[in-house]
């Protein structure tokens, strides 16, 4: 576009919308309306390398900030209104924790709450980015400030911000707090709690109170708060600065301005902040979500930083300037990719066999043009792989004319999803030919040539199965028979079971397969270069079939039963050793199975208290099975995580609600016995009951509800939590 800019990323901040994103607690729909749509990373600083010709106010080499979508990345391009110049005795890292959570705090604070000299505003997780941004912006709009933090070192920190009041978020007594120290309440509440604070705070609000909504999860979970508290003419603002600049960017781009100019007058400073190597990118995440950090968490890159170009690995000369090498369906896709990659590693002559051949597409030529730019001398004649006579001919034509073909990579494909029995002859014809047949002729036909690799392209699907894809699974097998076959007989063959590629080929143009494919494995797709620098480190190797593919075997499990066959009992025994557990889930649900009474919990509990020590990143020892998690430093997200690991552990499903108020280890172990013994279940506890009252608090906050709707709410409750409790006797207005 006219208006964007190129920025060179030296720094970019990481924030908690990224973290919960990554983790998939974030629905897609919370991110796509926003500047920075689905990606990780929304905010960087850096040097201008190019500028679109409307940009007038920037040029390059300049050092600027900038909202970026995917601005993990050494190169990112952004909308000019999202840029303005660092300022220059800032450094990168300083520069980038400003964007995001200044102009958060900024929007929110002056724009929405028009917060006013003398009024009293509190900030929640006020040691976080936008927490210190806010206080920083009260002080300067004359407020008095109240705050809270999750720890005794972040609340310290906090009132050396200047923070008048400082407050623990960890527990729901922060209102009753507030209120006393208050007198009466606050006007403005800049909310990041999640759950019962939300009804807390909205309490706290006097008359013509403004409630900030900085959260996203309870939205989008339609969590419900009533209207009784807005009754005093209360406002409440759900804040997203990314939907901003998407929707409002003339807004955006004041609020911006006039942002920048405090920072010109000294009235506010950057962020303190940690930073982490680009290469170390999965320690920022996981130190941003144990809420370890004070201020901004800054992932930092190299000029010369560059993800996608690692240096090359040497392959063994195997690819020769002064060599053929023929690449089957090489006009699209992966073949394409693959053609380019034996470029780079100095293949200078190329044979790119297709049915139609290049002049059959607009975009042929082109790529015959790009090549013959980069010195390689191409050919693409038509060739039908099916057919043995053309596929013999073509191999001959290219030897009369072209230096001796020394490599071989078939990368043919069609692909007819349908299930098995649905399959008719015509679709197994399609799908089987060009991958067998053409393999068959291709091998036949250079039986007397010397070829120096013969590379086969597989999927991951013939390690698990695909039920919709049966027979393109079926022409794979056949493809692994083939290379063995090879081996066998002395000659070269390499095949590689490749797990869904994204960015290029079938599923490139199919998200809808690719995201089912991936749901279905857990892990994540490949990209193109990084399935590439695989082959480069098993290409002559003594291995035949290999597969290589990011998968979460748990995810696997559930959804292919071939998982569990076997053959793979090695491989999940690996896993779960690798993760400390060295049994299986069925191996672990048999153990358990034998165990009653006090041995079922004892075991129950040292399983439970060692995911959450690896969660906390403390000893199991250090940590007493009464103790509540939240006192520990257990937060909302690490409760999730907790939930879902003991899900894959021992294949139940575990409700929010057994962590939810004050959870322990044994809150969690008496809901796991009963998920695993249901039917032993008489009665509700006194761990449910408290559960069950601690709710009913909650919806008490709400207002009165009617007898019909309390008995529904309680019975609904009870199931819930697995016990067999009556309904609690509550009638119209009427409190427990």
């Amino acid at each position: 576009m006219d208006d964007e800019v190129e920025i060179e990323v030296r720094t970019a901040g990481l924030n908690f919308r990224d973290v919960m994103y990554a983790m998939g607690l974030l629905p897609d729909e919370a991110v796509e309306d926003g500047f920075c749509g689905p990606t990780l990373g929304m905010e960087v600083a850096g040097i201008v390398t190019r500028v679109g010709p409307a940009v007038t106010e920037l040029a390059p080499s300049d050092a600027v900030i900038a909202f970026a979508p995917a601005s993990f990345a050494n190169r990112v391009r952004t909308r000019s209104l999202a840029v303005a110049r660092k300022p220059a005795h800032w450094s990168f890292a300083a520069a980038a924790t400003v964007p995001t959570a200044f102009f958060t705090a900024y929007y929110a604070l002056h724009e929405l709450a028009r917060l006013r000299e003398g009024e009293r505003v509190l900030i929640h997780g006020a040691a976080g980015g936008v927490g210190i941004a806010a206080i920083q912006l009260a002080k300067h709009l004359g407020a008095e400030i109240f705050a809270t933090a999750g720890s005794d070192e972040k609340r310290d920190f906090v009132r050396l911000l200047g923070a008048d009041h400082v407050f623990d978020s960890r527990s729901l007594g922060f209102a009753d707090e507030v209120m006393r120290a208050s007198g009466g309440g606050v006007d403005v509440v800049l909310n990041s709690l999640a759950g019962d604070a939300i009804a807390r705070n909205l309490r706290l609000l006097r008359p013509f109170g403004r409630m900030l909504e900085l959260g996203k999860r309870d939205f989008y979970e339609n969590s419900r708060i009533g209207l009784r508290p807005l009754r005093n003419n209360i406002s409440y603002f759900g804040i997203d600065a990314d939907q901003l600049l998407a929707q409002r960017p003339d807004t955006a781009r004041r609020v911006f301005i006039d942002l920048m100019a405090l920072f010109a007058d000294g009235s506010l400073q950057p962020l303190p902040h940690r930073t982490f190597d680009a290469a170390d990118i999965a320690t920022a995440f996981r130190h941003m979500q144990a809420s370890h950090h004070i201020g901004k968490v800054v992932v930092t890159f190299a000029p010369d930083f560059d993800p996608l170009e690692t240096p090359l690995v040497e392959l063994p000369p195997i690819v020769r300037a002064d060599a053929t090498y023929v690449v089957t369906g090489g006009l699209s896709g992966f073949g394409l990719r693959t053609a380019w990659w034996l470029v780079r590693h100095g293949a200078r002559h190329l044979a790119l066999l297709s049915r139609r051949g290049a002049a059959a597409t607009p975009e042929g030529e082109t790529i015959l043009e790009q090549f013959a730019a980069a010195g390689v001398s191409v050919v693409a004649p038509v060739c039908d792989i099916a057919d043995e006579a053309t596929v013999s001919g073509t191999l001959d034509w290219i030897e009369a004319h072209m230096p001796p073909v020394r490599g071989i990579v078939h990368a043919a494909m069609v692909i007819e999803d349908a299930l098995l029995r649905d399959l008719e002859r015509d679709q197994l014809h399609r799908v089987l030919a060009p991958k067998i047949c053409g393999a068959w002729h291709l091998h036949q036909a250079t039986l007397d040539r010397e070829l120096d690799f013969f590379i086969l392209n597989s999927s991951a699907t013939t390690l698990f199965g695909n039920p919709g894809q049966a027979a393109y699974v079926a022409a794979n097998m056949a493809l692994e028979a083939l290379a063995t076959e090879r081996r066998a007989l002395g000659l070269p063959a390499t095949c590689v079971g490749w797990g869904p590629i994204a960015d290029v080929g079938y599923l490139a143009r199919h998200e809808r397969v690719l995201e089912a494919l991936v749901g279905r494995m857990g892990g994540a797709a490949l990209k193109a270069d990084d399935a590439l620098r695989g082959l480069e480190s098993v290409l002559g190797s003594s291995r035949v079939n290999l597969g290589l593919i990011d998968l979460d075997w748990s995810t696997l499990g559930r959804f292919l039963p071939g998982a569990h066959a076997p053959k793979f009992s090695n491989l999940a025994r690996t896993v779960a050793r690798d993760r400390g557990h060295g049994e299986t889930v069925q191996d672990l649900r048999r153990r358990l199975g034998a165990l009653v009474g006090d041995a079922l919990t004892q075991a129950l509990t040292e399983i439970v208290r060692a995911e959450v020590a690896e969660i906390l990143r403390i000893v199991p020892e250090r940590i007493e099975p009464g103790a509540s998690l939240l006192d520990m430093g257990m937060d909302s997200l690490m409760a999730v995580e907790l939930a879902t690991s003991i899900e894959a552990r021992l294949d139940i499903q575990l409700s929010a609600l057994a962590l939810s108020g004050g959870p322990t280890i044994e809150n969690v172990v008496e809901r796991v016995i009963r998920l695993l013994h249901p039917a032993e279940q008489t009665a509700v506890t006194v761990g449910e009951a408290a559960l069950e009252a601690q709710v009913i608090a909650m919806v008490e906050q709400h207002g009165g509800i009617s007898a019909e709707n309390a008995a529904e709410f309680s019975a609904q409750f009870s199931a819930e939590i697995g016990g067999a409790a009556t309904p609690l006797p509550l009638t119209a207005g009427q409190r427990p």
